[in-house]
């Protein structure tokens, strides 16, 4: 899966990862992680989500990664705001009030020499293939400083496909993947059930969100 696979989908609006509304899981639990205000948070595969805007009500920062310049003009259109652009070597970086997002492959991110000391991830882990996401786990640990927390929405189906995001990643292999580098907590799992449209159909026997707390050694 490749850039140009999302350049497409926010081309032809087709965005059904993007949710109207603030993750239940994420203003549930990010009191949890004790992240201090004016934090900076690490917010990778941003979108145009609104839990950035949730966030920024907390007293924090961000730093959001997106490969799609239409995600992020409709973020800050969306919210009224002229952002300033600036070049850099492999992002093009948005910015305005607490907000900067750096328009590029998330990948080349420690180019910008910068550490974090918090992380929200709702859909970046589920959007990448299987052969991405330990490569992805390892890039978060170098760029997050010990200590630092991350909270981490992933989803639990069956059966489960894989030709297209979101995939499903389940606890299993949400320890395998961050176990190494990070101290790994379950704090929440929505049975979504009969509620969810494709369990309802017979698409799916179970579809399940989970949320985790990592904590870099």
């Amino acid at each position: 899966m490749d850039a140009q696979f999302w350049h497409q989908r926010w081309q032809s609006s087709r965005i059904g990862f993007h949710q109207q509304e603030i993750n239940e899981l994420l203003g549930r639990h990010w009191h949890r992680l004790g992240v201090p205000e004016h934090t900076e948070v690490l917010v990778p595969l941003c979108g145009k989500s609104r839990d950035m805007h949730w966030l920024a009500e907390q007293g924090h920062n961000i730093a959001g990664f997106e490969l799609s310049p239409l995600a992020i003009r409709d973020f800050f259109g969306e919210a009224g705001v002229l952002a300033q652009q600036q070049k850099l070597v492999h992002y093009l970086c948005w910015q305005a009030g607490g907000f900067s997002l750096y328009e590029g492959d998330f990948f080349q991110a420690e180019s910008l020499g910068r550490r974090f000391d918090a992380a929200y991830d709702r859909a970046a882990l589920v959007a990448l293939p299987e052969p991405l996401r330990p490569l992805y786990a390892r890039l978060l640990a170098r760029l997050l400083n010990p200590g630092a927390a991350m909270l981490l929405v992933t989803l639990d189906y069956a059966p489960a496909q894989h030709e297209s995001p979101p995939f499903a990643v389940n606890e299993q292999e949400v320890r395998r993947l961050f176990g190494a580098d990070f101290e790994v907590t379950l704090l929440d799992r929505i049975e979504e059930g009969n509620s969810n449209p494709r369990v309802a159909s017979g698409e799916r026997r179970f579809f399940d969100e989970l949320c985790f707390l990592l904590r870099r050694k």
